[in-house]
């Protein structure tokens, strides 16, 4: 059996609580994670140094639902400055899969289709520029084992 060891490069409450999204090593080679529903204490101390932490409580409401329904989905082990468009060839497979897809997933697949970047992957540091752009959105990084919070 391979060894687990997740690291967190991300870690976010939304309007629905606490989630974490990192790389792990396993089983000769790295998949990223993510985790939803777990105490923010023990999202920090699984954090790497340096990991984004944001907190959308107080942040504009219609701002930040749009990034999550339209905006790109963070991919922690990206390298920095990366976008990866959902693909041409992605795109044709969701075409091909749209009958077969129901609820949220079709309207993921079909959202794709026209054009839309809800399905791009992006590195932490732009997802973080993304964030940015909400108002009234808290960041902050893990620093020592703890959260340093912004202004």
């Amino acid at each position: 059996m391979g060894s687990f060891d997740c690291r967190y490069d991300l870690i976010g409450r939304g309007k629905s609580g606490w989630h974490a999204a990192g790389v792990v090593f396993e089983f000769g080679r790295f998949s990223s994670v993510s985790s939803s529903g777990g105490a923010f204490k023990g999202y920090v101390e699984s954090a790497n140094e340096g990991a984004l932490v944001y907190d959308a409580d107080g942040a504009d409401e219609d701002a930040f639902i749009t990034l999550v329904f339209k905006g790109p989905m963070c991919k922690p082990g990206l390298p920095p400055g990366t976008v990866k468009r959902f693909s041409l060839e992605e795109r044709k497979a969701a075409v091909s899969m749209l009958p077969g897809l129901s609820g949220g997933f079709a309207d993921l697949a079909a959202m794709a289709l026209a054009g839309l970047s809800s399905l791009d992957e992006v590195a932490v540091d732009v997802y973080e520029a993304c964030l940015r752009a909400v108002p009234g959105m808290k960041i902050g990084h893990v620093r020592n084992g703890s959260v340093e919070w912004e202004g």
